[in-house]
């Protein structure tokens, strides 16, 4: 009995360890990325539009990293519950290669062709000519972009999610002050413009990745002198990479356009309807943070019990996640409704925008334990297992065979509010949790991959003949 309490209150207090700094962390990115935006939104409406183009095909390549990221957080968390540091860092150099030729070669390409890019977005003429100006320098961030998310990636596997925290908040509060100086010109600064905020993140993001850097190179022992790139050049280690990488990239993308198609058919309902959709993002992030900061804490914490070969702890510790996520996600529906007519009020918009509004807030209350469960259970449990191509299925499924056609048919065949559509394009929750979490208790999710490359190895090693 005491072992058993004891074991909860170990489960509980990495738990909080974890998932507390990560979603602090995200609710400072969203916050003081809106102040970025404001500081911009002084220029003028072309270059709050040039610097959302400029993001927008920024987020492709955001993209495909968070999918090779998650080959990498699955392999490394795993790593890190067997302690082998030498796995982690074979998984740091694979993926560091693999990131930096992929965002270096999108770096030039966005930088010849850039124009052509901002054209696909937009045909007004100052706004492409100060995209230009702002993706051109932006472009040299990538690289560096690439290896933040990667030690981010990394050092969260292995638990360390303080110190990344408190880089990211000194990195952030560096690149308000760097626009404030570098957008008007203050404190004898050159007053840059759009420029100002390109190269202001530029820096931050620099600096970032340096101390990013410094964390893992005492995490793992890393040393340019005693490197060894053969070990880095792992056959069997890069096909299971792939393998598990592969499908959530392909995951990332259908899932986006999905998203951008749904925002799509609400735009062509109408503009105040596509208004009521978009002011209720704010508040909803704020909710789910703390979701995003539970779902990285699951594949962490399964990840380490999967690579421990500790699968019975790996279960329990899914199902707890679960039980924790349905609860606060019935607290957070109660919180949503109770607040949304404050929240509502402080826009300055028409009584329709603000009955619309209310009314889908109503309905995600409704459909917000399905949206977190399926964060928490297949986006972190069952990633962790490295069972992605089959979160792959369960997403494309959800999102382009449930809940698209009922989006459609919704606007556009039986021409409902804006609210019963946004209802029945969200549907897919209910579906993919059911399904998720029948899978979970199946117990067929659980792969050990780091047991799985070491069997293929030793098969592939040739038996000398006695």
């Amino acid at each position: 009995m005491k072992s058993r309490f004891q074991a909860k209150q170990q489960f509980y207090k990495n738990m909080i360890g974890l998932a507390i700094p990560i979603a602090i962390q995200t609710l400072l990115i969203s916050s003081l990325n809106m102040v970025d935006s404001l500081m911009v939104g002084q220029l003028g409406v072309d270059s709050i539009a040039a610097v959302g183009v400029g993001n927008k095909i920024t987020t492709i390549l955001i993209l495909v990293l968070q999918g090779f990221g998650t080959g990498a957080a699955i392999f490394s968390a795993q790593f890190w519950g067997k302690k082998d540091l030498k796995g982690i860092r074979k998984i740091l150099y694979l993926t560091s290669v693999i990131m930096t030729v992929f965002s270096l070669l999108f770096s030039v390409i966005i930088f010849i062709f850039t124009s052509s890019f901002i054209r696909i977005f937009t045909n007004d003429t100052n706004v492409i000519e100060l995209g230009v100006r702002y993706l051109r320098i932006i472009s040299f961030s990538y690289f560096i972009t690439a290896l933040t998310m990667l030690f981010s990636t990394i050092l969260k596997s292995m638990g360390e999610v303080k110190r990344p925290l408190y880089i990211a908040i000194m990195a952030i509060c560096l690149n308000t002050l760097l626009n404030y100086f570098l957008i008007f010109g203050h404190l004898g600064f050159p007053q840059l413009g759009i420029e100002g905020a390109a190269i202001a993140t530029v820096i931050a993001r620099s600096v970032q990745t340096f101390m990013l850097f410094i964390i893992i190179k005492q995490y793992l022992h890393l040393s340019f002198q005693t490197m060894e790139w053969k070990e880095a050049i792992d056959i069997p280690l890069m096909r299971r990479y792939f393998m598990v990488t592969i499908p959530s990239i392909i995951n990332h993308a259908l899932w986006t356009v999905g998203e951008t198609t749904y925002f799509w058919v609400y735009a062509q309902m109408g503009t105040e309807q596509l208004a009521a959709v978009t002011l209720i993002d704010p508040l909803l992030f704020v909710f789910m943070a703390l979701f995003i900061g539970l779902s990285d804490a699951s594949t962490v914490m399964v990840g380490n019990c999967i690579g421990a070969n500790d699968e019975y702890k790996a279960m329990d510790y899914a199902k707890q996640f679960l039980w924790i996520t349905f609860g606060l996600s019935i607290i957070s529906a109660m919180a949503v409704f109770a607040f949304s007519p404050v929240y509502i009020s402080i826009y300055n918009v028409s009584d329709i925008d603000t009955t619309e509004a209310k009314s889908i807030l109503i309905i995600y209350t409704f459909l917000l334990t399905g949206k977190m469960l399926n964060m928490v259970n297949n986006i972190g449990v069952l990633r962790a297992g490295g069972d992605t191509k089959y979160v792959l299925y369960l997403d494309v499924i959800g999102v382009w065979a449930v809940g698209l056609p009922l989006a459609l048919l919704g606007a556009f065949v039986w021409e409902l509010p804006i609210y019963l559509v946004f209802g029945l394009a969200n549907s897919h929750e209910f579906v993919r949790a059911f399904f998720g979490i029948k899978r979970t208790v199946s117990r067929k999710w659980i792969n050990n991959i780091i047991e799985s490359e070491i069997r293929q190895k030793s098969s592939e090693t040739p038996v000398p003949i006695v």
